[in-house]
């Protein structure tokens, strides 16, 4: 189940779109799904809840989480305010791990291409903050460490756990189209939630096949029978 929502948001955030995933039922049990049209999608559960005097509101508490479904696929890491012009984004939901681009402004650019992993540089409105701030959730860093890579050593970053937060500070944001890239990852790793195919899980049955076949065609082309009547 929770290979199905994994696309939506990967592909989502991939071409750098905001978006919004809202599938709520809580009638939604694990026998008959979300009672309609045979579907399974919803994210709650009131059967998976307990009663609200048990819930603790502090943003840090897991029983926020108590009445979820697939939230591995859904609560995700994403960039909540930028210092600059997105260029990419990459989640992989099996390690815990992102990688972001972004870049500064170039007023001096005359990019038009339409492409969304092309944005113009130009045109933006003035910065009022250095800050770029990144959602990390806490389903993902809960008694892990936050590794942050490939900032320059001029560079700050900080992960405030109870704002479930990544803040990074770039020194130098005022060269025009400079390009910033940063890779967060959790150690030690999250639990893999399904096994991703590769070429030979898809394909490979059709390689063997084909390959039976070439090799039954060159043995009858190299050692052909001879069949003797009496």
């Amino acid at each position: 189940m929770r290979e199905f929502p994994h696309p939506l948001p990967g592909g989502a955030a991939y071409n750098v779109l905001s978006h919004r995933l809202w599938n709520y039922n809580p009638n939604n049990d694990d026998t008959h799904g979300d009672h309609w049209n045979g579907e399974n999608f919803s994210w709650f559960a009131q059967r998976r809840s307990l009663p609200a005097s048990f819930l603790n509101l502090a943003q840090t508490s897991a029983t926020l989480d108590n009445g979820g479904r697939i939230l591995e696929a859904v609560v995700r890491p994403f960039p909540a305010k930028i210092s600059g012009i997105p260029l990419k984004f990459e989640y992989e939901m099996n390690t815990g791990e992102f990688t972001f681009e972004w870049c500064n402004a170039d007023p001096k650019s005359h990019t038009a291409s339409g492409e969304i992993l092309n944005p113009p540089l130009s045109g933006m409105a003035p910065l009022l903050a250095k800050e770029t701030e990144i959602f990390v959730p806490s389903l993902i860093t809960n008694e892990r460490d936050v590794i942050v890579e490939g900032l320059e050593a001029s560079d700050f970053h900080h992960y405030d756990p109870t704002r479930q937060t990544l803040y990074i500070v770039t020194a130098d944001c005022e060269t025009p189209g400079k390009r910033h890239r940063v890779r967060v990852r959790v150690q030690p790793e999250v639990k893999a939630k399904f096994e991703v195919n590769d070429f030979w899980m898809d394909h490979g049955y059709r390689v063997v096949s084909v390959g039976v076949v070439i090799l039954a065609v060159l043995i009858v082309w190299l050692f052909p029978i001879t069949i003797v009547t009496p």
